[in-house]
């Protein structure tokens, strides 16, 4: 134990001699006087957002040039197709059916609910009957459904 303590001693004296003459010479200004992490660490750590931002940078570079890439082969794939598919020098695109003027879609709207109304009607009319005249009595109201679609507008 008597030899821990003296070797501890001695340590310690020697290490008080070190900082005095460190401080003697003047050598200790730029240690002491910084503040914040060691300038290894800050070497290190400026190092490491160098390449972050130069990955970042890299990553984008990649994706811009990905993007440039597929928006080419898009517009070669539309211009390649529109060449297969013209058929002639005085070639228009197509705009679709031609329908007559004075089409009305919602007349035919309205006749297929009145004729769906009415067979709801008839059916409602046939729960009242039972056996053979129940059937019939649906197999009628069928018909007349089917009949009055079918005169309804095209």
């Amino acid at each position: 134990m008597h030899y821990e303590i003296s070797v501890l001693k001695r340590a310690i004296g020697a290490l008080a001699i070190s900082v005095a003459v460190l401080l003697g010479t003047g050598m200790t200004e730029g240690v002491l006087g910084q503040k914040g992490p060691k300038p290894e660490k800050q070497v290190v750590k400026t190092e490491q957002k160098m390449e972050g931002s130069a990955l970042k940078t890299h990553q984008r570079e990649d994706r811009i040039a990905l993007k440039t890439h597929q928006r080419a082969e898009r517009q070669t794939f539309k211009q390649s197709w529109r060449s297969r598919h013209k058929v002639g020098k005085n070639w228009k695109p197509d705009k679709g059916p031609k329908r007559h003027p004075a089409y009305d879609h919602s007349a035919r709207k309205r006749c297929v609910k009145e004729c769906n109304e009415a067979h709801k009607n008839a059916e409602r009319a046939c729960k009242g009957r039972t056996g053979a005249d129940r059937r019939a009595c649906e197999r009628a109201a069928n018909e007349a459904h089917r009949r009055c679609h079918a005169g309804c507008p095209r």
